[in-house]
């Protein structure tokens, strides 16, 4: 296949040592590595809703657990419901967070 079309990108020196590093360790020269993993490669894009969403159920847990120290310290007493509640959220929160990382990760090669 002729190759006469020309593409010129710019990179920054560490990312031109990883580029070499990574073509050397796969046995290519720099524009075959290039090549390969623009034509080769998937582009997945995550939808950050649900990370979103878990953010906030975290803000909401740790707001309640200060709430619950700071009655602690004062030398109050917790009530049953507050830390049934707060064990509730933490459930949500650990369903949600492993749902929304569980897709995420990858192996690298």
């Amino acid at each position: 296949m002729k190759k006469d079309k020309f593409i010129k990108i710019r990179v920054s020196a560490d990312e031109m040592a990883e580029i070499k590093n990574k073509a050397e360790r796969a046995g290519m020269k720099i524009s075959k590595y290039i090549r390969t993993s623009a034509l080769s490669c998937k582009i997945i894009l995550y939808d950050t809703d649900n990370i979103y969403r878990a953010n906030q159920l975290l803000r909401s847990v740790g707001t309640n657990i200060n709430q619950i120290a700071t009655v602690i310290n004062s030398e109050k007493s917790v009530y049953k419901k507050d830390i049934e509640d707060l064990r509730e959220q933490v459930k949500i929160l650990s369903e949600t967070f492993r749902k929304t990382v569980s897709p995420l990760t990858c192996k690298e090669i």
